[in-house]
């Protein structure tokens, strides 16, 4: 996988990013819900009539309804899909392990569309969130957990109209 210029956390970022794009393959498998990977163009998943960014956040604790997902507004330039699924991946605060086996769960928090995402609050490199002390590396726009859809609105939508084909 290629490493982006902007990219913070360089090969990492790829790493993260990949699995959280297999944990939402596989939760879609699950429930029969159509799609095909995109990821030579500039979204992840396509799914009949939705295209997908998958965001996937490596986290040390467990994720909750006020905290943020992220969407780099470098990415947010290019990148225009319909919607983004938001994943938190979990490890133990001390486990800096550069393999994948470092995360012990996942976490598919829900998602939302880009007009949803545009209405998020923007972050510039340099802020500090007074909320929990995140300082922004770059241009960022967030939105809560607590607002995003949640995913069985996603998943009973394209399950059901998969089965009337």
């Amino acid at each position: 996988m290629p490493i982006y210029g902007n990219s913070h956390r360089e090969a990492a970022a790829n790493q993260v990013g990949a699995l959280g794009e297999v944990v939402v393959e596989r939760l879609l498998e699950a429930h029969s819900v159509p799609f095909e990977q995109a990821y030579e163009t500039t979204q992840d998943l396509v799914l009949p009539g939705l295209t997908i960014d998958v965001k996937t956040k490596d986290r040390t604790v467990r994720p909750l309804p006020g905290y943020e997902c992220s969407v780099p507004l470098y990415n947010h330039e290019h990148q225009r899909p319909n919607a983004f699924i938001f994943v938190s991946l979990q490890r133990d605060r001390d486990d800096h392990r550069a393999t994948m086996e470092r995360f012990k769960r996942a976490f598919v928090v829900g998602w939302c569309s880009l007009e949803e995402l545009d209405r998020g609050k923007v972050w510039r490199a340099g802020e500090t969130d007074p909320a929990n002390g995140t300082t922004f590396w770059t241009d960022c726009k967030n939105v809560y957990i607590q607002d995003l859809r949640p995913m069985t609105e996603l998943l009973e939508k394209y399950a059901s109209s998969a089965a009337q084909r």
